[in-house]
């Protein structure tokens, strides 16, 4: 029997478990079948709370588990999540999975406590806590003061500190746990990816030869957080070509993700996407192992993307149309700033909360609230004084983690999360919680990875 038990423990904590769990979801999601592939997922994470010693298994379900809702929940100004999943039929069997699956969280919880990690001192985690006691209070004071501003404070809480403390109490992180972490974080932008080239042969409308941007919709997101995940989660392609011998291959998956993002028809992630892209071939081009090959191959795509825009201008210029017929459009987003700024001139000591009086009609509200398109404005409007300084304390905190003892690793995943700030000056990303989980997991490895070399990893 103890040989079967290595075998699965080997399997939960290898690569081909988080490469089953993007299969599933890639199903659900194109099939329309999320509910059972989904569930057939969760279940699969049962076994391993039952043999395995520590939560890597967990990785790749807690970051990309939200990615298998199809795009036949959702269509442009019109929600279906209530008449898709509010429904017996679907309702039951979600909850009985769920229960199983959190007992069976409990049951690791309770087996390995003891082997567990001592608890995860100031660093970060100080940040984390003061940003989230700050959360907590937005719109404190209004008049127009409602429980869902304390609820979605407490969502994006739980989301970034009880993820953070979670995983810092079961997992060891080493070299090799780093690696695999950012195998997932690469998985999972392959995953988007994938999703968007099968919407591109099912869902995605064309007029005239021209992509209608309202359609280039997941059911998780539209193309603006299609776009942004994207751009978020690029680099750690990137990473692999500056830390391992074949990281050529690095390249192949970090320019078909780009690419990606401009298939996402999003302007503000192709602006970012583009930044990160070029700081991420700066870096490799001067820094990292392989330096040399780096720079052939840095130097061989730039002739062969010249050539290929010169060779297939009229194809291209389809995908861009839409960027070039939005040009500097605000999109609303100028009047959503103004509001946001008169919102905090009335409130400004703890905001006017997440949830205000004022409708946005430009935005059918469903699970978040109304946002505004802009990470400053919203921490002004939303938590007004106190939150703006609780979240520049837990920014200084990660700028200096970042600077403080850089290596490959850690670099690679700073230029994650400046990619997603940047894009969230235009936009809600961080704000909604599926790419804070991310965001929170990255921190904690760039907090752990501290006690690395510089080389994280040279061979596959």
């Amino acid at each position: 029997m103890k040989p079967g038990i290595d075998f699965w423990r080997g399997f939960y904590n290898g690569r081909l478990y988080p490469l089953l769990v993007a299969v599933l979801i890639l199903l659900g999601h194109a099939t329309g079948y999320e509910v059972v592939f989904g569930i057939i997922m969760l279940l699969s994470v049962i076994p391993a709370c039952l043999i395995c010693h520590d939560l890597r298994f967990a990785l790749m379900p807690f970051m990309c588990t939200v990615f298998i809702v199809s795009a036949k929940t959702y269509a442009p100004n019109d929600t279906g999540y209530a008449e898709r999943y509010l429904k017996p039929a679907v309702l039951i069997p979600l909850a009985i999975t769920a229960v199983l699956v959190i007992a069976a969280l409990i049951t690791f919880t309770v087996r390995n406590y003891r082997t567990a990690n001592k608890p995860p001192r100031g660093g970060m985690l100080t940040g984390l806590l003061v940003f989230c006691a700050a959360l907590l209070c937005n719109g404190a004071f209004n008049s127009d003061y409602t429980v869902q501003n304390l609820f979605f404070g407490f969502v994006m809480s739980v989301t970034l500190v009880l993820i953070y403390l979670l995983f810092a109490f079961f997992l060891d992180i080493d070299r090799t746990l780093f690696e695999h972490f950012m195998y997932c974080v690469a998985m999972a932008g392959l995953l988007i990816c994938a999703e968007l080239v099968v919407a591109y042969f099912t869902t995605v409308q064309f007029v005239n030869g021209e992509i209608v941007k309202g359609s280039v919709v997941l059911g998780w997101g539209v193309w603006t957080t299609i776009g942004g995940m994207l751009a978020f989660l690029m680099p750690a392609h990137f990473y692999f070509a500056a830390s391992h011998k074949h990281g050529w291959i690095g390249y192949i998956f970090g320019f078909f993700q780009y690419f990606c993002i401009l298939l996402s028809q999003s302007r503000g992630a192709l602006l970012v996407g583009t930044v990160i892209l070029g700081i991420c071939l700066l870096y490799l081009f001067f820094k990292g192992e392989n330096r040399r090959l780096n720079r052939w191959i840095i130097l061989g795509t730039a002739v062969v993307g010249a050539l290929g825009v010169i060779l297939m201008a009229d194809k291209l210029l389809g995908l861009v149309q839409n960027f070039l017929q939005m040009g500097f459009d605000d999109n609303g987003r100028f009047a959503l700033w103004k509001t946001g700024v008169e919102h905090f001139l009335e409130y400004p000591v703890f905001g006017s909360g997440f949830y205000d009086s004022y409708v946005n009609e430009a935005w059918e509200m469903d699970v978040y609230p109304y946002l505004y398109h802009n990470t400053a404005v919203q921490l002004l409007g939303s938590l007004g004084v106190v939150g703006t300084l609780a979240y520049l304390y837990h920014r200084v905190l990660t700028v200096r983690l970042v600077l403080k003892k850089p290596n490959i690793g850690k670099t690679f995943l700073g230029i994650c999360i400046l990619g997603l700030l940047l894009f969230s000056l235009t936009d809600v990303l961080f704000f909604k919680t599926y790419p804070t989980i991310i965001y929170s997991l990255m921190l904690l490895f760039m907090d752990r990875s501290d006690s690395f070399d510089e080389t994280v990893g040279i061979s596959i």
